[in-house]
């Protein structure tokens, strides 16, 4: 049997958006005329498109080692049926061989259950494989309990079909056979400011006792059937709690040679530079060709990089292509264009700039000049058996 080609990768985003998306209601509807919103107002408009942000998303199409074609998405927020709806038709994609789930929030899980359109009757697949840590999978518990065990599910009983998968920090993984190696690494998320043990117990009160023969309250069986209902079960105690606030980790993956992927990151461990910058086998570059990086705001803010941090990151990653994703409106997508073609070289008049523009620039640190683009719903990356990049957009031979 001949050997197998290489294959192209290619890396699609699905969201682009932070967890309320673009445009925001309140902008959009709003009745004052001396501030409008410029980047949530230009969505109602054609040329306001990429604009548009839904919950921060992505797929990853390549070839298993036998060289089939494998489908990975990584998240599955409030906005992914939407998105898929738009967006697998036009990139022909079908089957979901698996889905990596970054964190416990509702813009990156809160999907899971819309995956029962691929799983309801078989109609694509028989199941999901989801592949989490065991903090997220415990925040699935809490939040989806019937998607864990199905004897919970109501209604109809029609739930999606998955498959759980625990991953640990820095633990490399396969997915199923393929022979795709993913390794995920724990970054900070902002904090958290009390333990998923700590809601459990503070929520206990609004759930019925049990009474014993006389009327009254049992708290025997009520602890007894609270333990049940907790994943934590009855041995966490409000002295046992550490104390907060404590980090929040995200997952960021490095998968295969081909893309570091850090999509809701507030700080990068020391501990995790040294897997991030390793140099990928087999190859006489310094990193992988494409990194997909967190960019709230110009601004700072506490549970994601701001500008200037996204940028000074993506200098010491070196990544190829570093692309911006999980945006709010503060700027619209063209001004982050400008601002990141600026850090790559470009020259740009004073005037030329928004207030916007010179604003974020004047919070860059000075550096060598690195390709940085944002990214935007639907955005197609190819990377090339060569690991040259292209996504087909107008920059995307600048340099």
């Amino acid at each position: 049997m001949p050997p197998i080609s290489p294959a192209p990768v290619e890396f699609i985003f699905l969201g682009t958006g932070t967890s309320g998306s673009l445009p925001y209601i309140d902008c959009i509807t709003s009745p004052r005329k001396d501030e409008p919103c410029r980047t949530c107002l230009s969505t109602l408009k054609r040329d306001g498109r990429r604009n548009i942000r839904r919950n921060t998303s992505g797929v990853l199409k390549m070839s298993a080692q036998d060289g089939r074609e494998v489908t990975i998405v990584i998240d599955v927020g409030k906005t992914f049926q939407a998105a898929s709806l738009e967006w697998f038709p036009k990139f022909g994609l079908r089957r979901i061989d698996a889905v990596l789930l970054t964190h416990g929030h509702a813009d990156a899980m809160n999907g899971l259950d819309d995956l029962r359109a691929w799983t309801l009757y078989g109609l694509i697949q028989a199941h999901v494989d989801i592949y989490l840590s065991q903090e997220t999978f415990e925040a699935v518990q809490r939040c989806f309990p019937y998607l864990v065990s199905h004897q919970f599910a109501s209604g109809g009983g029609d739930v999606s079909a998955l498959n759980w998968h625990i991953i640990n920090d820095k633990v490399p993984f396969e997915i199923n056979d393929t022979g795709i190696q993913v390794i995920p690494f724990a970054v900070h998320h902002g904090f958290k400011h009390a333990s998923a043990a700590f809601v459990t117990q503070v929520q206990l009160p609004t759930i019925s006792t049990p009474s014993d023969a006389h009327g009254e309250n049992n708290p025997d069986s009520a602890s007894s059937a609270l333990a049940q209902l907790s994943p934590y079960g009855s041995k966490y105690s409000l002295e046992k709690l550490e104390p907060y606030p404590q980090p929040f980790h995200s997952f960021g993956f490095k998968i295969a040679d081909h893309l570091i992927y850090i999509s809701d990151v507030s700080h990068v461990p020391d501990d995790v530079w040294p897997l991030i910058v390793q140099p990928p086998k087999n190859s006489s570059t310094a990193i992988v060709p494409v990194c997909v990086l967190d960019c709230l705001q110009i601004k700072p803010h506490n549970s994601h990089m701001s500008v200037a941090q996204s940028l000074a990151t993506a200098r010491r990653i070196g990544a190829q292509r570093t692309y911006l994703t999980g945006f709010c409106h503060e700027a619209t997508h063209e001004e982050f264009v400008t601002i990141t073609s600026v850090v790559g070289g470009a020259v740009q008049r004073p005037s030329s700039l928004s207030k916007k523009e010179a604003r974020a620039l004047a919070t860059i640190e000075p550096g060598n000049p690195v390709w940085v683009r944002p990214a935007y719903d639907g955005l197609r990356v190819v990377i090339n058996p060569d690991r040259t990049v292209n996504d087909g957009t107008k920059y995307s031979i600048l340099r």
